[in-house]
């Protein structure tokens, strides 16, 4: 198994990439997306996997300064793991051999001389230049087919011009095991890069849009927004605060002396590779105005119920029925204070909030950073198995 090098990204296919897949990173325009092959790169020499890098558009001296100035990776550390094809090797090869079909047996043989003699177990292959050549079937057919002792895995990088249309069709001809394709001003959130899994050969998973940043030449996938809703005292400030590596609450005394939020809670907190942003909602009806808009662009909505008031059900059924007017994400019911005597019964909260059979519902307290922590763990689980 490979690696992409991504926390999150191998979260969702379950550990990595299986040895001797052939993997695409699609990448549209305006997309910053050229990170994806170099970290799943690096991640396999340092994992010790002899690998072919084919970069027919620039030198091999001159990839080796982009790549360490683009992610701070230095992969002349690793010059005893890596075999290159650069610009050199291929206009050679080009002039030597005008008929294309000659060219294309040519780079072949070449590509499998480098397999039998470097033992190579995974090829990394920026595609553009050898499309140019040999049609985008014919460069990814290069790589097909290769004599080894061990099964090679093949990661190849596209630039997309003309959207999802092109793709289909390229993917009609040529088969992929993963194809994940990047996007910019799309998805959930319009202001953020996306990587979305559009085929996986090894899994039964919907294809989803998810947010990612590039923070210091690293891919940090990110939830914007999960939206933490409930009546008044359920104890979501505590949640945010107890869940959160930083954050902030605008509070105010209330009418019994305890403090009341009086606009929204703000959390930060990384979990199974994303970073993430939560808002805790207040609670009071007068407030209810604000809360579509704090939970527009939400990926997920934590629903906080005091299960030692259950007068409060309707209340937090209220704020349900606001919250699914406005947008359609996964919900999570947490069970506040269930440290204290109650009689709440799961049954109860589902029959009182009218929700579905598949609904979690975490019976926790807020005060315990743990049990808050496993909560956006869930609701990371539920946002990246949710088909937007």
């Amino acid at each position: 198994m490979i690696y992409t090098g991504i926390d999150a990204l191998d979260g969702l296919l379950e550990g990595g990439v299986p040895d001797g897949s052939r993997v695409l990173y699609a990448i549209e325009p305006e997309a910053d997306g050229q990170h994806f092959l170099i970290t799943m790169l690096h991640t396999a020499v340092v994992a010790g996997k002899r690998s072919l890098v084919v970069a027919p558009f620039t030198s091999k001296d001159a990839y080796l300064v982009d790549v360490a100035a683009q992610s701070h990776y230095h992969l002349d550390c690793y010059k005893d793991l890596i075999r290159y094809l650069d610009m050199h090797d291929i206009e050679e090869i080009t002039n030597a051999h005008p008929d294309s079909l000659d060219c294309n047996m040519a780079c072949k043989n070449l590509i499998q001389k480098i397999v039998r003699e470097d033992h190579i177990e995974a090829i990394f292959v920026y595609l553009d230049v050898l499309s140019d050549h040999f049609e985008f079937s014919g460069a990814v057919s290069l790589f097909d087919d290769l004599e080894s002792d061990k099964p090679i895995t093949r990661v190849f990088e596209y630039f997309n011009l003309f959207g999802g249309d092109m793709l289909d069709s390229l993917l009609k001809d040529t088969n992929f095991d993963l194809v994940i394709t990047l996007q910019a001003g799309s998805g959930v959130v319009s202001f953020f890069n996306y990587f979305t899994v559009h085929t996986i050969s090894w899994l039964s998973l919907p294809a989803r849009s998810l947010p990612y940043i590039v923070s210091e030449g690293h891919i940090v996938p990110y939830i914007p927004k999960i939206v933490i809703t409930g009546p008044p005292n359920t104890g979501k400030s505590t949640f945010v605060k107890n869940v959160s590596d930083a954050g902030m609450s605008v509070d105010r005394l209330g009418l019994l002396g305890t403090p009341t939020t009086v606009a929204l809670d703000i959390g930060h907190m990384a979990s199974k590779g994303f970073d993430i942003n939560i808002y805790g909602t207040p609670g009071q009806e007068r407030f209810d105005p604000i809360v579509p808009q704090l939970a527009r662009n939400a990926m997920g909505v934590i629903l906080m119920v005091d299960v030692t008031h259950p007068e409060l059900m309707p209340r937090a059924r209220q704020l349900k029925g606001i919250v699914e007017g406005n947008t359609v994400v996964p919900i999570i019911v947490v069970a506040n204070k269930a440290d204290l005597d109650y009689s709440v019964t799961e049954e109860k909260i589902r029959a009182d909030l009218e929700i579905k059979a598949d609904t979690p519902i975490y019976f926790i307290s807020a005060y315990d950073r743990k049990q808050c922590r496993s909560v956006i763990d869930s609701m990371v689980d539920q946002i990246t198995k949710f088909q937007y």
